[in-house]
C-alpha cells in the first residue's frame, strides 16, 4: 500500500507539472487542468479545540495538496508556541488559468474561515501559491492579517527589469494598467502598501527565499521594501529543501515578535 501511495503521489505531480507546461504553451487548452468546484482542501489542527488562528496554504505550481505535509510545515506550527489550524486549498494553475483564484478562494476558504470565528487568517503561499496569496490580499486587504512568502512568482523578466531599472519599487511609475495584468496591479499594490509608508493598509508580510533561486531578482526587489527582520535568506534555489528551512525560520521570528512565552 505505501509503495501505491507513493506511486500516485509522484504520478499526480508529474502529471500537473506536464499539463502546466502544455497549457503555458498552448493556453486554449487550459481546460485540461480542470478547476473543481468548490476547491478541494484538507485540513489539519494541532488539538482538539479550535485555534484562534487558521494558516492558509496555497502551492505551487506543480505541487500537490500532500507536499506541504510531507514536508514537516504542519509538524513545524504544532511544535511552535503559536499553534495554528490550517488549511491547505488545491489552488493549481487551473484555477490562474481560468481567472477564478479569488472567487474561489474567498468562497470556498476565507469566507467559511471568517464565519468559524477565525479571530486571524494567514496565508502562506509558495512561488505560484505566492503570487495568489499576493493577488488575493491585493483585492481583500482586510479579509488578511498576513502573509508568509516563500519564493513567490512576482511576473515575468521584463517586468522585474523595469522596476529595478526605475532604481526600485518606490521609484518605479506602472504607467497604464490594464485590469488583466495581473503582475503589474500587484506590483503597483506592493508600492503603496510596503514601499511608501502609511500610503495604504497592508497585512504583516514575512517574506523568504534561497540565494540561487531563479527568482531572486525579483524577490530581492521586494525585500529591499519590508523590514530586514522579516526577509529570510538560505543558501539553495527554488526547491522544498531551502523552503523547510526557511519555513522553521519564519515560525520562530514570528512567535518573538508576539513576544509568545518559551515552551516549558
Amino acid at each position: 500500500m505505501h509503495i501505491k501511495r507513493v506511486f500516485s503521489y509522484r504520478f499526480r505531480r508529474l502529471r500537473r507539472a506536464a499539463l502546466c507546461g502544455v497549457v503555458r504553451r498552448y493556453p486554449a487548452l487550459k481546460g485540461l487542468l480542470s478547476a473543481a468546484t468548490p476547491l478541494v482542501v484538507q485540513k489539519f489542527s494541532c488539538g482538539d479545540q479550535q485555534a484562534s488562528e487558521l494558516m492558509v496554504f496555497l502551492p505551487g505550481i506543480s505541487d500537490v495538496v500532500e507536499d506541504f505535509e510531507r514536508n514537516r510545515f504542519m509538524e513545524a506550527v504544532c511544535a511552535s508556541r503559536k499553534p495554528a489550524d490550517m488549511l491547505v486549498a488545491d489552488l493549481h494553475a487551473g484555477y490562474y488559468f481560468q481567472v477564478s483564484v479569488l472567487d474561489r478562494l474567498h468562497k470556498d476558504v476565507i469566507e467559511p474561515a471568517r464565519a468559524c470565528g477565525y479571530e486571524a487568517v494567514w496565508l502562506v503561499g509558495i512561488s505560484l501559491g505566492g503570487f495568489g496569496a499576493l493577488l488575493y490580499a491585493m483585492q481583500n486587504t482586510s479579509d488578511i492579517d498576513g502573509l508568509m512568502l516563500l519564493a513567490p512568482y512576482l511576473g515575468e523578466d521584463d517586468l522585474i527589469a523595469e522596476i529595478a531599472a526605475a532604481g526600485g519599487l518606490s521609484a518605479w511609475d506602472p504607467g497604464a494598467i490594464t485590469t488583466t495584468d495581473y503582475p503589474r496591479r500587484i506590483w503597483w499594490w506592493l508600492k503603496g502598501a510596503y514601499a511608501l509608508p502609511q500610503e495604504q493598509p497592508a497585512p504583516q508580510m514575512y517574506l523568504g527565499y534561497g540565494n540561487r533561486d531563479w527568482i531572486v531578482r525579483a524577490n530581492t526587489l521586494l525585500a529591499n521594501n519590508l523590514p530586514r527582520n522579516r526577509v529570510f535568506t538560505v543558501a539553495g534555489g527554488h526547491d522544498w529543501k531551502a523552503w523547510r528551512t526557511l519555513w522553521r525560520a519564519m515560525l520562530t521570528h514570528r512567535e518573538a515578535e508576539m513576544h509568545l512565552p518559551s515552551n516549558p
